[in-house]
Parts: structure tokens; sequence; C-alpha cells
């Protein structure tokens, strides 16, 4: 259904090299087809960024622009920071002196400057939305964190491949709402070094769908055969990343190409190599080996050379390589020892064959059939892993921007002022407080012995404390057994059924409106309450009063810490407090306020009420969010307590199933708010982090077995 969404909506992308532009040029294209208003920013790169907008005719700025003679004390100021953190760096660390590329003070001071140019461009722009291709270098860096500063939506892209060391990638997404993938493998390697892995988003490649589409249309295959003359020939594409190889090292691909009449080789060169260094390199290959031989540094379209192509080589891994087997080209890596350890290998994923250049040349003189070297059935599981679905993707990606800027947008949940729910009529919600306590528990699709031992829990817990009613939350597809203790139960308590497109948010919302307590209880699946929890509850109200949210100390059955209130870590991701720790760990056990509680909220039903309940959209981040609203809403930086002698036991570790919507709601709404104080809580203790570690391992070693 076409919408009037984007008109006039500000969206500010940064760029930087030629080949970066192929996955944000698509994007920035459809938001402009709907009426967006898009501007391009570039920075003061080693190779100049505007020669990147100028070959792209793009409408761009660059950062400096937003500069003026007023900022002269506060760049100096940051000038001088970077010269002092540097400096003590090189002093300290003989090993970062050592392998450094040497920093220039222009360096340093162009730093300075775009870093206060940034924030001057989002205080005058007043985006609703920014993009980057990634955060790891210090202009998407800084952009990502002034529009975090400001709490504009950012979205970072893929770049390429991600075939790098793991540590490589620390602080990916760092700053940054969502991080959108091409595939579940970088999600996955990403996850799998301290990324948040909720807000990593496989959407597929932006740009291989319609670079097919284009070739076709026009027949670029056959005009660029036709431009170097090789349209009877076998064309090898030669493609190195970084610094080339050693000439010597594939000097028989030069050897065989000269000698054989029916081939061609183009020797394509990385974008940001120098070319004072190819054109060395280019000189010490013997004058008689240059037969058919084409150099390309960036001269050509990597794509366009891809099309003219019979088969694809690779030096070292790259994201060509991906892309030239998405567009059918058959993929040969060569067999050469490299220096850098790169932990990726095409030929390892069984979609390239691994030669070295004597044994390409031979191949290529034999006329080897390539394709068929490769399972068919192989490549297409690895296309769908590393790229998704490559059709769609850029509407993919615009939808997702469409709800974040949505939900940086909402505002509060209205109060809830009536129950059409409870009877025909459109009656007024029922505030007789018959029972103090209304405990409103999500029944599991399975898992019958914890459900049961968690029934009895709450049941044996709850005695003497006041009346209290027990709400449960049916789920849609409940196995037989649960069903037969549903049945079998007795006594206060009513059950919820889901409803056709109900969530969880929305169904513990009509249970409140159903709710005859003056408290309401919400526990996350499978939490069984200990000794003393209602009258720990009792005490915090008598203490706090009425207008707090209360949270719990929960552990797992092996005593470790599952939360004890919410901090964020270095990803500005939130974590639990002390996680994996022992119950009994000392600062897991102090009374406080935090910025977010989960798993479990307490609080007067009133004051649920003037919230608005809980937000649909927030999905499993739902105690997250009403913690926030509720220091927005009552503009009280201490309404969220955690309450170490209310404690739970967590009866079930298996992972919840991450819905991207709950993170992209949760995120869009909130992440100007998320800045990480897991550092400064654990400072602010006097714990230390070889303490923190120490402890870690203690616990790991005490739990062995269980």
């Amino acid at each position: 259904m076409k919408t009037d969404f984007w008109k006039n909506k500000k969206v500010i992308i940064y760029i930087a090299l030629l080949h970066h532009t192929r996955f944000l040029i698509p994007i920035t294209d459809k938001f402009a087809s709907l009426g967006a208003k898009t501007k391009y920013i570039v920075g003061q790169g080693e190779r100049s960024q505007e020669i990147t907008a100028a070959e792209c005719n793009l409408n761009y700025n660059h950062v400096f622009d937003y500069l003026s003679n007023d900022d002269f004390d506060e760049i100096n100021k940051n000038y001088l920071q970077q010269r002092k953190v540097f400096g003590d760096a090189l002093q300290k660390d003989y090993s970062l002196g050592a392998q450094m590329v040497t920093v220039m003070d222009k360096t340093l001071h162009a730093t300075a400057q775009e870093y206060v140019g940034f924030k001057n461009l989002l205080i005058q722009e007043k985006p609703d939305i920014c993009f980057a291709l990634h955060e790891l270098n210090r202009w998407g860096k800084m952009l990502s964190f002034w529009a975090k500063k400001f709490n504009i939506p950012f979205l970072t892209l893929q770049e390429g491949l991600g075939y790098n060391l793991n540590f490589g990638y620390t602080g990916h997404i760092q700053y940054s709402t969502l991080g959108l993938m091409w595939g579940e493998r970088i999600r996955k390697k990403l996850g799998d070094y301290e990324a948040p892995v909720e807000r990593i988003i496989p959407v597929g490649n932006t740009h291989i769908a319609e670079e097919k589409k284009r070739q076709q249309k026009n027949d670029t295959r056959k005009k660029m055969r036709t431009k170097f003359k090789c349209t009877d020939k076998f064309v090898n594409l030669l493609i190195f990343s970084a610094i080339p190889l050693s000439v010597e090292s594939v000097l028989p691909l030069f050897k065989i190409t000269a000698k054989d009449p029916n081939l061609a080789m183009f020797v394509k060169f990385h974008p940001a190599d120098k070319q004072d260094r190819i054109e060395i390199w280019k000189n010490s290959i013997p004058n008689e080996f240059k037969k058919r031989v084409y150099f390309i540094h960036g001269e050509e379209n990597t794509y366009d050379l891809l099309a003219l192509c019979d088969l694809c080589t690779l030096a070292q891994p790259s994201t060509t390589g991906l892309e030239a087997l998405a567009l059918d080209k058959p993929l040969v890596q060569l067999d050469i020892e490299i220096k850098t350890e790169v932990p990726y290998s095409f030929t390892e994923q069984k979609v390239a064959t691994k030669m070295t250049s004597s044994e390409l040349a031979q191949a290529l003189s034999t006329k080897k059939k390539f394709s068929e070297l490769i399972n068919i059935e192989t490549l297409q599981t690895y296309l769908k892993t590393e790229l998704t679905d490559p059709e769609g993707a850029t509407g993919r990606i615009v939808h997702i921007a469409e709800k974040v800027i949505k939900a940086h947008a909402f505002k509060n949940p209205p109060k809830i002022m009536k129950n059409t729910d409870i009877s025909t009529t459109d009656t007024a919600i029922n505030n007789d407080h018959t029972f103090k306590w209304s405990i409103i528990i999500p029944v599991p699709s399975d898992l019958t012995q914890e459900f049961l031992l968690q029934l009895e829990s709450v049941s044996v817990n709850s005695e003497n404390c006041g009346k209290y009613e027990i709400i449960l939350l049916k789920t849609s597809n409940p196995s037989k057994q649960i069903c037969e203790i549903l049945d079998s139960l007795k006594g206060d308590i009513k059950i919820i059924n889901h409803k056709n497109k109900s969530n969880h948010p929305e169904m513990m919302n009509q249970a409140s409106k159903n709710a005859k307590g003056e408290n309401l209880l919400f526990l996350s699946e499978l939490l069984s309450p200990c000794e003393n929890w209602l009258i720990a509850i009792k005490n915090a109200i008598k203490k706090y009063g009425d207008k707090k949210i209360f949270g719990a100390k929960i552990t797992s059955k092996q005593n470790n810490i599952v939360h004890a209130g919410m901090v964020l870590n270095e990803n500005n991701a939130p974590v639990s407090a002390y996680l994996h720790l022992d119950s009994e760990f000392p600062q897991a056990n102090i009374e406080r306020p935090f910025q977010m509680l989960d798993c479990f909220i307490a609080l007067k039903k009133d004051h649920f009420f003037e919230l608005g309940g809980f937000w649909a959209k927030s999905g499993k981040n739902a105690f997250m969010d009403i913690s926030l609203r509720a220091r927005e809403h009552t503009a009280d930086s201490d309404a969220a307590i955690y309450l170490p002698n209310l404690h739970l036991i967590q009866l079930n570790t298996d992972k919840d199933k991450i819905n991207f919507n709950d993170s992209i709601h949760f995120y869009g709404k909130w992440h100007g708010m998320l800045w990480e104080n897991k550092e400064k809580l654990y400072n602010n203790d006097g714990v230390s982090k070889a303490q923190l570690d120490a402890a870690r391992r203690t616990r790991a070693m005490e739990t062995i077995g269980q």
C-alpha cells in the first residue's frame, strides 16, 4: 500500500570509497523515489572521499562544510587530547609503536575537525535517520556516536564478506541502532565476538539482484568483451586484495596467457592500493608475458569485469569472490601462502577450487570446465547462508528504516481507562481490589514438570501474605500435558487465552484489565518464587511508595545470577549486572535503582494503568521498555528498584528465539538512552576486572557437572 511516509523525510548517508557506494546507492535511490530528501556526507580520507561522490554524481557535502571559526577552540581541545592519547600509547606500549603506521599531526587535526563537524551536521540538518556502511572506520564511529548522542535513528550496513579475524570486528554496531547484514554467517561471526546478536539482522545484498538485471538489460558482457577485443577468448579475472602477491607467485598465469591466443587475463588491483606501487609491480613483469593482459586499478567497474570474464581467480579472500559466485562465475582460490592470518577460505566452504598458479595455468591450457568442479546444491546453500535473499533486500531495508523511525517517534501508550473485554458493555475497569496480589504467569507450550514446579512454588511461598489470584496466559499451541494441568487447576485462577494476532505484551495488558489485585506481578516464563517473595514486595512498597517498579534477583537452578538489575555493556546492549556469578556475590545483593529491569516486575495496578501498560510492539523487551517509560513518565531516575531479597529461580535455561521486530522497536525507541554503564557500576562497587574474572572462574569450577 502506497503511503506518504517518506515524503520530505531527511536521510543522511556517509560514504567513503567508490566500491562502498554500490551497497548504499540502491537504498538512497529508493528513499528518493519515495519522496525523501537524501544527502551524502564525505570526510577527509587519505584518498579524498569527494572523488567518490563526484564520480557517482551524488548530492554531497564535506563534513568540513559544517565548521566555522567559532569551532576553533573545541577543535583544538580535541586535537590536543588525541595527540596526548597517541603519545602516551606509543610511550607505554612498544608493540603499538613498532607496528603502527606513523600518525601525522594533520591526520589528528583532521579527525578533531571531523568530530566537531559531524556534531554540527546533525544539529543543523536534523535528519530523520542516518546511514553508514559500517562503524569500524573513524568516520562511521563519529557519525554513529553523535547520532546516538542526539537520539537520531542510525543504521549500518555490511561492507563485505567479513573474512578477517574475529577481534577485527570488535566494536561493530557499538553505537548504531541496528546492523543490517547480508546473511547468517556474518551475523554469527559478529555474534561470536561480542556483538549483540539481537541487533544484527540479515537482509540480503542490496546490489547483486539489481546488477544482474542491469547486465542483462545492457548486454554488458558482449559490450565489455567487444571493447577489449576478447569476444573469442576465455577470460580469467585475477583479483588482488590490498597488496598484490609477488610477481613470481603468479607468473605462470602470465606465461600461459601470452602463449595461448585463446586466452586473455585481466588483473584487478584494490582501489585503495597506491598507483606508484602498482606501476613498480607491473614493470617487474617481462614484456613478453604481457600479451592479452589488461591491468585495471579504478578505471573499470568490477561488476563489468565480472560480466566479461569466464573465470574469477582470487589471490586473497575478497568480497568480490562471493559476488562472482552470485553472478554465476566459477571461482579459483590460489594456493599461495599468505603472511597475514585470514580465517576464511572459499575452498573450505567447497564453493571454489584451490590451485597453485602452475596448476591453474595447466587447467587453462587444457580448457578445464571450472563450473563442473563445484556441486551446485552446495553452492546454492552457501549463497543463501551468505546473502539470505538478494531479491528485495533494498525494500527490506527501507521497511526496517520506516519501522525504526516510527518507533523513535512513539509516545507512551495512553492511560488505561476502559476494559471492553470483561463484559459485553463498555464497562470501566474493575477497581474492586478483592485481592492483594494478581500474579500473572505465561503458560509454557511444554516442559510439564517445570510448570508444575512453578505453580507449586507460587502456592507454597505465597501463603499468609494477603489474598492472591493467579492469572495464566495460555499460549496458542500448548501440549496435551499442559492442557491437562490447566484443566485440573482449582481456586482463584483465571486463564487468558491467546487470541489471533495478539502478542505477549498485549496478553499481559489484557490480564491486568481482568486483574482484581491491588498489585500486579508479571513473571517471565517458568520462574519459581522463593520464600517471602511477597513480603519483600510489600516492604518495598512501604519503603519507596506507590510509583515504583520493583525487580527481583533471579538465579539459575545452579544458583548463578541470571538477573541482578540490567546494565549496558561495551556495545550498549542490555545485560544483567554480575551475570553468571554466584547468587551470594556481595555486590549483586545491594538494593538499589537501575535504569532497567527484566524477567520480572511488580508494581501497583494503578501505576501500571497510568503508564498505559505494556507497549504491544516491545515484545520480549516489554519489562525493560516499561522501566524506561516509567523514568520518562515520572521524571524519576529511580523509577525501577532492584530488590535482592526478592528471589526467583529460572527453571528453564533455553534462550528465547530472537524476534528482530522486537529489536527494531526497542532500539528504535530507546537507543539514545542506552549508554554503556556496566563499568561505571563495577567501579562504583569497588570491583576490579581481575576480581570479576576470578569470581567467574571460581564459579565455573564450582558448577562443573551440575
